[in-house]
Order: structure tokens, then C-alpha cells, then sequence
């Protein structure tokens, strides 16, 4: 299991950058939870990355693209404390989806990462309980995910994690499962085994929020 301090150590992150430090990725899934009615965000690190037991969190955040009008609610986190903090709606690049990002706002609850391993971030539902049309993370190639854009924002997904020990600091790669958003009926993935920060006891192989 690993433990994060929960603080922003950029003087760290700075100095074993210009140390030359390894480089390791994370990806990122949205995933509907049908036990739980709601959507969840994970972080899932490279197979046979190296994690120590002491790790600092420097930065996260996930673009939802939702449609036209969307709004979320129950906001639930799992591993950090993450807040809607900005919201762009039908940019000209894409005017026909809304743009909603959830910004880390601190490591508490702990933040646990293991290689290979699904780690559930927070969980969210749309504030009418219906199931839209399309949903997912921003992906790479989104026609608003480019700075400077229209609305002069900072979207994408984002997660900088710095093991001191290893002298490695992990970065947010890509989506993957773009699927696994879907909620309409026969078209659910089934949810394997994860891990998340509010587990007091030894994370046991499946656990649902």
C-alpha cells in the first residue's frame, strides 16, 4: 500500500526534475458503478511500475465531457478530496458538449497506488439521475483540449505523483476503457477488483463504494 503525504511539494518536484528523475504514467478510466448509481474516476498505474510506501501528490485533475445542459451532483471522494472547480459550456470548438473538470484539492482521504491496480478517485452523478446520451474523460485529441482555446481554459486530465525513494515522478498518460461510461441498459461493463483511501482495514480484493 502506498501512503501520500498531503501537502504540494513543488521545491522537491523541481529539484529531482532537474536531477534527471524515471518517469512512470498513470492512466485514467471513467467507469459506471451500477451498485452505486454513479460514475466513478480511476487512476490505474503502468503494470511493474515501482511504488514505494511514501509518496507526495504535486497535482490532479479529470475533464468530464458531458452534453449540452449536463449538471453533476453528489460529488464522493474516495482517494483525495476532489471539487468541481471550473466548468466551460458549449465552446465553439465543440458547442455541443459541455466541459466539467474536477481539480484535487488535497490528499486526504489517502491516496493509495499500486502497479496494475484500480485506484477509485471520487465518484459523481448527474444532478437528474438520468443516464445521458455520451459521457466520458477528455480524450487527447478533443477538439477543446488545447491551450489557448476559446474560453481561454485549462482543460484535460492531469496527475503528478512523486516518489522521493525511487526517485521516480508519475504522470497522467491517457483514457482507457472509453466504454465503460455507459449506463443504458445491456451495455454495462462489469467493475474487477480496486483499491481507495476510506478502506480502514487491509483493502480486501473488491470493495464498492
Amino acid at each position: 500500500m502506498t501512503h501520500v503525504k498531503p501537502f504540494r511539494a513543488w521545491a522537491l518536484f523541481a529539484a529531482l526534475f532537474f536531477s534527471a528523475p524515471v518517469f512512470s504514467q498513470i492512466d485514467f478510466k471513467l467507469q459506471w458503478l451500477q451498485d452505486s448509481l454513479a460514475w466513478g474516476v480511476f487512476a490505474t498505474p503502468s503494470e511493474g511500475a515501482r511504488i514505494s510506501n511514501f509518496v507526495i501528490i504535486g497535482s490532479g485533475q479529470a475533464t468530464i465531457v458531458a452534453p449540452k445542459g449536463t449538471m453533476f451532483a453528489n460529488v464522493k471522494n474516495f482517494s483525495g478530496t476532489w471539487e468541481q472547480n471550473a466548468r466551460v459550456d458549449t465552446p465553439k470548438e465543440n458547442p455541443g458538449k459541455d466541459y466539467i473538470s474536477f481539480g484535487l484539492v488535497t490528499a486526504d482521504p489517502p491516496m493509495q497506488f499500486i502497479a496494475g491496480v484500480e485506484t477509485l478517485l471520487f465518484t459523481f452523478t448527474t444532478k437528474t439521475g438520468d443516464c445521458p446520451e455520451t459521457l466520458g474523460l477528455i480524450a487527447a485529441n478533443d477538439p477543446f483540449n488545447k491551450v489557448p482555446n476559446s474560453a481561454n481554459a485549462n482543460p484535460g486530465n492531469d496527475i503528478s505523483v512523486l516518489d522521493p525513494q525511487t526517485q521516480i515522478i508519475f504522470q497522467f498518460n491517457q483514457v482507457y476503457a472509453p466504454d465503460a461510461w455507459d449506463c443504458h441498459p445491456g451495455k454495462v461493463a462489469e467493475q474487477g477488483p480496486f483499491h481507495h483511501g476510506l478502506m480502514k482495514k487491509k483493502p480486501q480484493e473488491v470493495n464498492r463504494p
